[in-house]
């Protein structure tokens, strides 16, 4: 009897191992089938927002781009004198700021493929508090006119110095566009 107990627990025990081996196969196989699944919804996806693309592209209006092309090139700062009369604009809402301004313009490059017909304009600004306490409130508001001054700008670093108590001196470093066209070297 001892020997037809131990042939029918092993029998169970290798019943039981195929059952675990055939789940653990299947789970496998199912990983594989759930990652095929999620590569075609990704692909299909893709497609769908290529298609959408290509409709687009196709239905551009040649007047809307061209609305848009002048907006941007609004953006830009026409030439020197443009430059110039904004930086003194930038320096006369410094002056009603208590803020005194120069600025200095860094080595210009032109921008790189595929825009074309644009400068690359780094600059600095540098202002002094001229007031008795700390011009840290009226440069944060030279900052939110500086945004709002016009040209397209991307303002790089700003440096705040001072004697340990009030902010009296300002530096900002940004970048700007500038049309191509009467680009010189400095």
């Amino acid at each position: 009897m001892a020997l037809s107990e131990n042939k029918t627990l092993f029998i169970a025990i290798m019943l039981a191992g195929s059952l675990i081996m055939i789940g653990w196969i299947s789970l496998d196989k199912l990983g594989e089938v759930f990652n095929g699944q999620r590569a075609l919804q990704t692909r299909t996806d893709l497609e769908q927002e290529i298609s959408g693309i290509a409709l687009q592209y196709r239905d551009a209006e040649p007047v809307a781009l061209q609305t848009n092309l002048a907006k941007a090139d609004q953006l830009l700062i026409r030439d020197f004198t443009h430059l110039t009369q904004w930086a003194q604009t930038l320096q006369e809402q410094g002056e009603r700021l208590a803020l005194h301004m120069y600025y200095q313009i860094q080595k210009p490059q032109p921008a790189s493929p595929p825009i074309e017909g644009v400068t690359i304009l780094p600059l600095e600004l540098h202002l002094t508090s001229s007031q008795e306490g700390s011009g840290y409130r009226d440069f944060l508001q030279f900052l939110q006119g500086l945004e709002q001054s016009g040209p397209r700008i991307d303002i790089q670093e700003i440096t705040i110095n001072g004697d340990g108590i009030k902010a009296t001196h300002f530096t900002v470093g940004l970048t700007t566009w500038m049309k191509a066209h009467d680009s010189v070297s400095l």
